[in-house]
């Protein structure tokens, strides 16, 4: 085999994993593999440890440290089986390895098998697969894999909502970093989702939060200072509900009355001999009541709305006031947000008040 054609078979080995190769039965592997070779490449009988790409790697050297990795996975393979709880850290190591060079989708595969392996030897509800879902989620933002990224996320707040007790900060955590990936889906629209998909991801992510407190607050030993996050994000999450309602027509909210009614209309006709009768004919015709059940109900949507994120700014306020000496360092940092979204909460229903003449 020449070099190239071993670098090309080498480079197609995509779904096998990766480990520090130590082992001497490895090395004899390998020298029989480039056996025949060009006499100025290095014996790996006689080379340096597994490589970490600190620095660019050549195709050859690539292809070698792959193949090493890939050996030694193999070897362990046939020794212990294809889902021994070694080959969790392997498949974890090579995935790094790749995601070093650049290779974000082989680093995705391989985490996915680190994932998959430690479900089966740890327990489908278990603390151990969050590290790889984690990774999955930083090499899928970084490819813009916007949905598998989204994906990943709920599987990693699913995960803890049934790993940390409510009481425990890791929950107020979980529910925040899932709302906070919610809400830039929102802003952003990564999603590429029409308005009314959006309107009710703004609602499903309102309910993520209320859900999320009415948990931790049943907990006899929960610290109400872990919720100020919370209501900080609920009260974002219904504010961007509030800006994209009073941001559409009314024309597009439904009426609250019938949009049509039948009216009877009636008119004299000469008939001639029996001389002038009277004719009625019922008429379908628009409600002239319906654009206006309309603007009140997006009035209406509005306010609730921005009465929700209200009612958060007021929770932290009681938050803030009854726990001083916990929140002292953040307290100016707070009541700069409470004021910026009041100022916002104002804005968009200015923006309201102008929708509705529309």
């Amino acid at each position: 085999m020449s070099i190239s054609a071993f670098a090309v078979a080498v480079g197609r080995l995509a779904g096998c994993a990766r480990v520090i190769v130590l082992l001497p039965a490895l090395l004899v592997s390998m020298n029989t593999v480039l056996a025949g070779q060009e006499s100025s490449l290095p014996s790996l009988a006689d080379g340096p440890d597994p490589v970490t790409p600190a620095e660019p790697l050549s195709a050859l050297e690539l292809s070698r440290e792959l193949e090493r990795r890939h050996q030694a996975m193999e070897q362990l393979q046939g020794e212990l089986g294809h889902y021994d709880p070694a080959l969790v850290e392997m498949h974890d190591d090579l995935a790094g390895f790749y995601q070093e060079v650049g290779d974000l989708e082989q680093a995705i595969a391989q985490y996915r098998q680190a994932l998959q392996l430690a479900r089966i030897n740890f327990g489908l509800n278990s603390e151990e697969q969050l590290a790889y879902i984690e990774k999955i989620i930083d090499c899928s933002l970084s490819l813009n894999d916007w949905q598998q990224a989204d994906e990943m996320y709920h599987l990693q707040f699913y995960l803890k909502d049934r790993v940390y007790e409510p009481a425990d900060p890791r929950y107020a955590h979980a529910v925040a970093e899932l709302g906070d990936w919610k809400l830039r889906v929102l802003r952003e629209n990564l999603l590429g989702e029409g308005y009314r998909r959006i309107g009710r991801k703004a609602e499903e992510l309102s309910e993520i939060y209320r859900n999320g407190i009415a948990r931790i607050q049943e907990s006899p030993d929960y610290s109400e200072t872990a919720l100020v996050p919370l209501y900080q994000g609920k009260s974002l999450a219904d504010l961007e509900f509030a800006r994209m309602l009073a941001d559409t027509p009314y024309q597009f909210f439904e009426g609250t009355v019938p949009q049509y009614i039948t009216q009877t209309i009636c008119r004299n006709v000469n008939s001639g001999r029996e001389g002038v009768v009277r004719q009625c004919t019922n008429v379908r015709r628009e409600n002239p009541l319906y654009r206006d059940s309309q603007r009140n109900n997006k009035r209406m949507m509005v306010f609730r709305s921005v009465r929700e994120a209200e009612r958060s700014i007021d929770s932290i306020n009681q938050i803030m006031a009854r726990n001083p000496g916990e929140l002292a360092t953040r307290w100016d940092s707070l009541a700069s947000d409470i004021r910026a979204l009041e100022t916002e909460f104002q804005r968009i229903q200015i923006n309201s008040r102008r929708g509705l003449l529309y």
